[in-house]
């Protein structure tokens, strides 16, 4: 059986791999509590959020 959630998390997952390689590659500042995260941060997020949200896809198709 297809677990909808699972397909709900894989595209969530690839929707913010998109966000974060939109923030490295605009280079925008972001600032938590007085603390400047480095753009370069958003590269490894955005490589990492993609490599979990197309292995949960992949399995929930079975391949």
């Amino acid at each position: 059986m297809k677990r909808p959630a699972s397909l709900i998390v894989g595209i969530l997952l690839l929707i913010m791999a998109c966000a974060q390689l939109c923030r490295f590659l605009l280079k925008v500042h972001v600032v938590a509590a007085g603390f400047v995260v480095p753009v370069w941060l958003s590269a490894i997020a955005a490589v990492v959020l993609a490599a979990l949200g197309i292995w949960l896809l992949k399995e929930r198709s079975g391949n």
